[in-house]
């Protein structure tokens, strides 16, 4: 089953890494980098996390 979900995946994945890695770049040594660092990172692991979970339970 191919909801929007699954198509919208990896576009936000590749959005929340890329503001990832800015916000640590540009936001180096402020207070800002940290909260800015989880949430975008937790983000991150939520969907792999998503497409592990689902993506097995899908080809069963």
């Amino acid at each position: 089953m191919n909801g929007t979900g699954n198509s919208a995946r990896w576009p936000l994945f590749g959005l929340l890494l890329a503001a990832n890695v800015v916000a640590g770049l540009t936001l180096k040594g402020t207070w800002l980098e940290i909260p800015v660092s989880v949430v975008t990172g937790l983000g991150v692991v939520a969907i792999v996390l998503d497409y592990l979970l689902r993506g097995r339970r899908g080809q069963r």
